[in-house]
């Protein structure tokens, strides 16, 4: 670890009582910091916000948080890539699922190092297989990166078991909603598509822009509910997140995928990410 905070005090340590802990009653976002600056800063920032607005969690000095970011995000100037996360929870309270009596939120941040293989992902695509878990619907908490990650830990022990890279999960209806780490994109007949995240799924900071930046581009891009067959009769995929950026796929379970259609994407989005 390169860094870690408690409520803006450097610290490893945080209380039994953390609601976090006791619920996941809190949301938290993952950045890519390069040579001592966060990327995508403001959306970050923008994301913990609505997470936190949508889950109820207030009193938060937004100013102490961006600065104790900034003050994080130094500690990697003098290597090139590393991993910042932030943890807003709603605080610490004596027992049960009531917030009434919590004096404020609590604020963890860390810096640790950058996944070694994600420079391989992007350049030679990864292998892609389909999980088992199904991914339950709850409109009140989708799209947001709560602290309640149960499913995910599911389908990382089954991908633990599998010779993949990824996997795809579905929800209760069977409808594609993401990857275990990764929103996911993929074309047929030169339109692009992502699922929908009304029901369930993470709305990534990368998905949003990349969507943004395909309609500005005067590329054809919807948002669907649509089933596994499509993806294994899709021209191309990708998957993406912050930290990753985008990463073609080149299999899926049984069928081979050319990368090329995904490196156009990559260049079209260099600017975005560089």
């Amino acid at each position: 670890m390169l860094y870690n905070s408690v409520n803006f005090i450097q610290s490893s340590q945080l209380s039994i009582t953390d609601r976090g802990l006791a619920f996941g009653d809190g949301i938290f976002t993952t950045a890519k910091v390069s040579k001592g600056k966060i990327e995508h800063f403001d959306q970050h920032i923008q994301r913990l916000l609505l997470g936190c607005q949508r889950l109820s969690i207030t009193d938060i000095n937004w100013q102490a948080v961006k600065d104790e970011l900034v003050k994080a995000s130094k500690s990697a100037h003098h290597i090139d890539l590393a991993t910042l996360k932030v943890i807003i929870t709603a605080g610490n309270n004596k027992r049960g699922y009531s917030r009434v009596g919590i004096e404020q939120a609590n604020v963890i941040v860390t810096v640790s190092a950058f996944p070694s293989h994600y420079s391989m992902w992007q350049d030679q695509g990864i292998t892609l297989g389909l999980s088992r878990i199904k991914l339950g619907h709850n409109p009140q908490l989708a799209g947001l990166k709560h602290l309640n990650r149960l499913e995910q830990v599911l389908v990382r022990n089954e991908l633990d078991q599998l010779a993949v890279d990824e996997v795809v999960v579905t929800d209760l209806a069977d409808d594609i909603i993401e990857c275990n780490t990764a929103n996911i994109f993929w074309c047929k007949d030169n339109v692009w598509y992502t699922p929908s995240l009304m029901m369930a799924g993470v709305n990534g900071i990368i998905r949003e822009q990349i969507i943004a930046n395909l309609l500005a581009t005067n590329n054809e891009v919807e948002v669907v509910k649509a089933k596994v067959n499509e993806l294994q009769n899709s021209d191309a995929i990708f998957i993406c997140n912050s930290l990753l950026g985008i990463a073609p796929v080149k299999q899926f379970m049984t069928k081979s995928f050319a990368i090329e259609p995904v490196k156009k994407i990559q260049k079209l989005m260099h600017k975005e990410f560089d």
